[in-house]
């Protein structure tokens, strides 16, 4: 397959942020996509990569040094910031940020007015009689801000020191960087999840039948109390998921066998059960949430992942990837917690 090769330039980074698109939209677009080969699986920049033989898996990978050939050079931080945001995912049991996400928005500044919209009993869905008044719901924004943080890391590694590297070895390092970056996030989006923002948002909390003690009755009260909403998703740190796993109940030829040979947890009561060992939590909690309805993740638009300049310019020593990001909860009924010990 034949692909056709841009003239790439520093500034399609810059036109890109402007347009408010990524930079492989960009790429995609550029002259009426007239580069674009829409029946490929590959996406306009991985296009680019193949045109140039830029390959970066397998034994055939490039070394980091053929970045650095002709324009190549600009397709550098692109493949830097793939490589970070998978490593951002990555995780099979543990909590991943994808799981408390439910929306993104960008914005313009470092501050983020929350907007806030409460609906009691009585926005239930009901007739209203000839003359009769539809129930109303007050949206508005939060009295406190939230205030976006900075996340990241700076590269300690000359040009001089990688160019002989091979591409999936730097990748390795690139998607450990992102690993880590993103266990901060989590931490800093859970916190908001069950804390709050300040906006009397808090989740509520349940307590079990008798403290010290999980049973399953004490789950099934727990998943029955989301109302109006509907949990998916359970946290909980490594000893409660251990009670959880060890319950009669759970242990099923089915969920036994699903457990023994793929690692993946049981889904109790058809949540999504994972895994967090940080203090917020302490080691007798759980927090359940409707994912749908939990965090909104704000990103500072005019944050780069990674300095694009610095990278082209191969000024690798000392590059920062850092990522400007807040957490806003979208709505407090749509998560609780489960107090185990109280």
């Amino acid at each position: 397959m034949q692909f056709k090769k841009i003239n790439l330039e520093a500034g399609h980074y810059r036109e890109a942020e402007s347009a408010r698109i990524t930079f492989t939209d960009l790429l995609a677009q550029m002259d009426g996509g007239a580069y674009m080969d829409h029946d490929s699986d590959l996406d306009a920049f991985q296009q680019q990569l193949a045109v140039r033989n830029l390959v970066t898996s397998g034994p055939q990978a490039v070394q980091l040094d053929a970045f650095y050939e002709g324009d190549n050079q600009i397709l550098f931080p692109e493949w830097i910031s793939r490589q970070i945001r998978e490593g951002m995912s990555l995780g099979k049991n543990a909590l991943r940020l994808t799981d408390l996400v439910a929306i993104e928005t960008e914005i313009e500044s470092g501050v983020y007015e929350v907007l806030l919209s409460e609906m009691g009993s009585e926005i239930a869905p009901k007739r209203v009689g000839q003359g009769g008044e539809f129930p109303t719901v007050e949206i508005k924004t939060g009295e406190q801000t939230i205030k976006l943080s900075k996340y990241g890391i700076v590269m300690s590694a000359s040009y001089e020191a990688i160019r002989r590297v091979k591409a999936p070895v730097f990748a390795t390092t690139l998607r450990k960087i992102g690993f880590y970056m993103g266990r901060q996030m989590v931490d800093d989006a859970l916190t908001a999840l069950v804390n709050g923002t300040g906006n009397s948002d808090a989740a509520a909390v349940d307590q079990v039948a008798a403290t010290g003690t999980l049973d399953y009755s004490d789950l099934v009260s727990f998943d029955l109390n989301f109302d109006p909403f509907e949990s998916n998703y359970w946290v909980a740190p490594k000893d409660v998921i251990q009670t959880i796993l060890n319950m009669v109940e759970f242990k099923d030829p089915q969920a036994g066998f699903a457990y023994q040979q793929t690692g993946d947890l049981i889904s109790p009561l058809g949540n999504t059960l994972r895994r967090y060992d940080g203090t917020l939590l302490s080691t007798d909690r759980i927090a359940g949430y409707m994912r749908e309805f939990a965090i909104e993740k704000v990103n500072e638009r005019s944050a780069s992942l990674v300095e694009v300049e610095r990278i082209i310019n191969k000024q690798i020593e000392g590059t920062a990837i850092s990522e400007v990001v807040g957490f806003a909860k979208i709505d407090k009924d749509a998560t609780r917690v489960l107090d185990i010990s109280y």
